[in-house]
């Protein structure tokens, strides 16, 4: 699957997130940190929670059900949270935004 378009890069304020439903199935997602933008899965590999219905504090991400947490540029596990969230490359082009559900940073 290649890049899909996600949405544009003002739908999104500093400090926010988004959760997307992608072509192909991939939930994923979109937080923005200032100016730049991550992306990862949208599942917890917890629980299989929701997380765009979790807590962002602008660095990590922290899943609602059982407070498992994460750093949104490196997908690194922080706390109580036992494995690592999959984060997916994000394209920025012009004002569009992209992410390729199937590729790594």
């Amino acid at each position: 699957m290649a890049r899909q378009f996600v949405c544009n890069r003002q739908d999104l304020e500093p400090g926010s997130m988004s959760g997307f439903d992608l072509p192909g199935g991939a939930r994923i997602v979109l937080l923005r940190v200032e100016d730049r933008y991550h992306a990862c899965n949208r599942v917890c590999p917890h629980q299989e929670v929701d997380l765009d219905e979790g807590m962002f504090d602008g660095e990590v991400l922290t899943c609602h059900q059982h407070l498992w947490q994460w750093k949104v540029e490196t997908g690194e596990a922080v706390g109580l949270a036992e494995c690592p969230l999959t984060i997916y490359k994000v394209e920025i082009e012009g004002e569009s935004i992209f992410v390729d559900p199937e590729k790594k940073p």
